[in-house]
């Protein structure tokens, strides 16, 4: 008996506002408004991945300033060329630690050229975003 006044009171109270449960046309407009808040907030999170990636390759590259510097002041001269699988200068020389070299590999996507100008040295490097960013550090800027 109670149970049947339970249900009483609930078939009643669907009744009254109006709503046997979810249609499958509403269902499917939720799903979508859904997929299309998922790929919203993916393509906003995967712009933020790709910004972060060309800031840690501009750090690098920031980093690779300060340490060409350095080496200018040790030797007097920047070097003539770079082995960036190494680090090593054409003598030889250690232009980068071993740590910082492994830096580079890792957060940029690819070195294409270090060459000596009248302002110093140019080092073109690609970052590791969707786009492989260009960017270009000389003794004074490093622009993208």
């Amino acid at each position: 008996m109670r149970r049947e006044i339970k249900s009483e009171k609930l078939w009643l109270l669907r009744r009254l506002h109006g709503h046997d449960g979810f249609t499958l046309i509403e269902l499917i407009v939720i799903l979508i408004l859904f997929s299309v808040l998922v790929l919203i907030a993916f393509s906003i999170y995967t712009n933020n991945i790709n910004k972060a990636k060309v800031t840690v390759a501009e750090n690098v590259l920031s980093q690779t300033r300060e340490n060409l510097f350095l080496y200018n002041i040790d030797n007097g001269k920047y070097p003539d060329s770079i082995d960036f699988n190494d680090c090593l200068d054409e003598n030889g020389r250690v232009v980068f630690s071993p740590t910082f070299c492994d830096q580079l590999r890792n957060d940029l996507d690819s070195i294409e050229s270090y060459a000596l100008d009248a302002q110093g040295y140019v080092v073109i490097a690609r970052a590791k975003d969707a786009k492989h960013t260009l960017l270009t550090v000389t003794p004074t800027k490093l622009t993208k």
